[in-house]
């Protein structure tokens, strides 16, 4: 069973859908998001929660969400079950992504 950090990313790109995480096929996770904006103007986010590579509309767990400069926002609890992604976007670089929580092979 994998626990603790499970990924990272810095977002450098703005505007663009980045994969922070796949679950892996034999797998279910319980993982908690932060995100923590670098900057010195606010930053909008987003993140998902999908069944596919590219995230749909309703997929977003936070959507345009907006974080101060040099703060951070954490949504905990989420679960993903096997084949399952998280997404984050920002609308500038300077953004880092991490997901921590756990990965465990149902009974």
């Amino acid at each position: 069973m994998a626990s603790g950090r499970l990924a990272g990313l810095d977002l450098t790109t703005a505007n663009t859908d980045q994969q922070l995480y796949a679950c892996p096929g034999s797998k279910v996770a319980c993982a908690t998001v932060s995100l923590c904006n670098r900057n010195n103007s606010t930053s909008l986010v987003r993140l998902a929660l999908c069944t596919t590579t590219s995230p749909a509309t309703t997929d977003y767990l936070v959507f345009d969400q907006a974080i101060p400069a040099n703060e951070s926002l954490e949504r905990a609890g989420i679960v993903l079950a096997a084949g399952q992604y998280l997404y984050v976007r920002t609308n500038q670089s300077g953004v880092s992504a991490v997901a921590f929580g756990y990965e465990e092979t149902p009974s």
